[in-house]
């Protein structure tokens, strides 16, 4: 992908899916989490390993293609193909990026994908498919990791005093593991949809503001204190600037005010951190 008519995929995870879902993303992808103001810790965080549920079978490679990432989710089987640690981490802790405390070497180093299979009883429950990744992590990669509250300088981010401006979804997907949105840049104008191709789409306010924040445009996160719920097709445009194809901080905070009626306001919250400790860059063999 090259130019201004770039296309930025991102997958967002919202809950588990039982039927059969196929999904294509970005070589760079970035994973997020249903979106929030985040205070709370993920389910069954405080469960030690020997309470986590596990999966029945479980295969992890490094992953030796180079073709883009992509997830098959039944009700019996994830296939990953290509993940990031990022995303396996948060599969396991459901919580937006800037909640997370890296260890350096995932910034630093070059990303490795992994291919990942599991298998899983029929009934799993979304939270207990959570746990299984929680331990998965654990014994493959030995993950540790603790809970901690920090002051984070953020956007909180509410309706506007004129009211939300939100189109709810004309063709609401189904529920599944990843809703898509796209970004480009044609003719100076930056454009965000949640809507691809007429697929069925519809995005939450919370993880519109999470995809938001993968753009990179603002240094500090969009939090979502709206308390606006439902699903919605929503379209942003914003001037973008040359060379970086993409609107500037005050824009796109404009933007949001007077096409969507959503507010950001800047604030430091308290916010509970997960706090990675420890992560294996290779997994242990199969």
């Amino acid at each position: 992908m090259a130019g201004d008519d770039a296309v930025t995929c991102a997958i967002l995870r919202f809950q588990a899916m039982y039927g059969k879902f196929f999904v294509l993303f970005t070589s760079a992808p970035v994973w997020f989490a249903f979106a929030g103001l985040a205070l709370l810790s993920a389910p069954g965080a405080s469960q030690s390993q020997a309470e986590r549920p596990q999966f029945d079978a479980a295969s992890i490679r490094i992953s030796q293609s180079s073709d883009r990432p992509s997830t098959r989710y039944d009700p019996v089987r994830v296939d990953l193909h290509r993940a990031s640690i990022k995303h396996l981490v948060r599969r396991a802790w459901p919580v937006p990026d800037y909640q997370v405390v890296w260890p350096e070497w995932v910034g630093r180093s070059s990303p490795l994908g992994y291919d990942v299979s599991v298998t899983f009883p029929a009934d799993t429950s979304a939270e207990n498919l959570q746990l299984m990744f929680q331990d998965l992590l654990a014994t493959r990669f030995g993950m540790m990791m603790h809970w901690e509250t920090r002051n984070v300088k953020a956007f909180e981010v509410r309706a506007s005093e004129r009211g939300p401006r939100l189109r709810e979804a004309a063709n609401p997907a189904p529920p599944t593991d990843y809703p898509k949105y796209s970004t480009k840049t044609e003719n100076g104008l930056w454009h965000f949809s949640s809507q691809l191709g007429g697929a069925p789409s519809g995005l939450t306010v919370g993880g519109f503001l999470e995809a938001i924040n993968a753009t990179r445009v603002l240094d500090l996160p969009l939090v979502d204190a709206s308390g606006i719920q439902g699903y919605y097709d929503i379209d942003l445009t914003a001037p973008a600037e040359v060379p970086d194809n993409r609107p500037a901080a005050s824009e796109l905070l404009g933007a949001l005010d007077k096409q969507l009626g959503l507010k950001a306001s800047l604030k430091t919250l308290s916010v509970r951190m997960l706090v990675v400790d420890h992560l294996e860059r290779i997994p242990t063999e199969n």
